[in-house]
């Protein structure tokens, strides 16, 4: 999970997010993956639904 927190991360540093966005998104990829069982992307779909769900985009 650590590598994908990382990579959004920086996906959203490298987009000017701002800090809080980048952080909550991070957050939550790395959340995310962890439900999962053994070595799994993140699934840019479900972050997109989770983060608008929690109002962290729009």
């Amino acid at each position: 999970a650590g590598d994908t927190v990382i990579s959004v991360a920086a996906l959203c540093a490298a987009a000017h997010t701002k800090p809080s966005v980048l952080a909550a998104l991070s957050n939550l990829s790395g959340g995310l993956v962890c439900e999962q069982v053994g070595v799994v992307p993140i699934d840019s779909k479900l972050l997109q639904q989770e983060a608008e769900k929690l109002q962290i985009i729009e």
